[in-house]
């Protein structure tokens, strides 16, 4: 008897939740754009942000359609009107490289586009979950700025070794060695 009470109640707010989900729906979009500061226009959100919005949409059980329509409202600009682009072909039934293809002549978004087109295409065509794929695709991406940084402080290194070798030089030699050989004489 108390097994059905607890699977009842378990019913019922899996029941609530799904009537509060299809009633309560509203436009993060709308209400980002209303915050200050937002930035109108053609901004263009970066890729990790992107993921990341996209791995909290399709966490919260949405379909991918669906995630990138809600990414997309949320970027505004041609973040949106790509991802909205993406969502119409998919449910006109195409396939899912043709749906992005129908995108890749926009440059402002061809690097995020890509990303999100190679991270979710195996969770679209065979069922796999994507949270994993972000992941993975967000290690990379960190991986790689990572290289990028070290690479650049590894040239910047070298390019600041022959300043500071032509400022220190004379200064070493005017304050430690030129008056050591002085006293040294007299």
């Amino acid at each position: 008897m108390g097994d059905a009470i607890g699977w009842a109640c378990c019913a019922a707010v899996c029941a609530g939740s799904a009537v509060f989900a299809a009633f309560a729906e509203t436009d993060v979009g709308a209400r980002l754009r209303a915050l200050p500061g937002h930035v109108h226009g053609d901004w263009v959100p970066s890729v990790p942000l992107v993921l990341r919005l996209l791995d909290a949409a399709l966490a919260s059980g949405v379909s991918i359609p669906r995630a990138l329509r809600a990414v997309g409202a949320c970027c505004a600009g041609p973040c949106a009107e790509a991802f909205a682009a993406v969502c119409d072909e998919l449910a006109a039934g195409a396939s899912w490289d043709d749906a992005w293809a129908c995108i890749c002549d926009e440059p402002r978004i061809a690097g995020i586009a890509a990303t999100v087109r190679a991270t979710l295409r195996e969770s679209w065509n065979e069922g796999v979950a994507a949270g994993a794929r972000i992941d993975a695709t967000m290690e990379q991406l960190e991986t790689t700025e990572r290289m990028e940084i070290e690479r650049d402080a590894s040239r910047l290194s070298v390019r600041l070794l022959l300043p500071m070798g032509l400022c220190f030089l004379p200064a070493f030699l005017c304050v430690a060695v030129i008056p050591t050989i002085i006293s040294f004489a007299r």
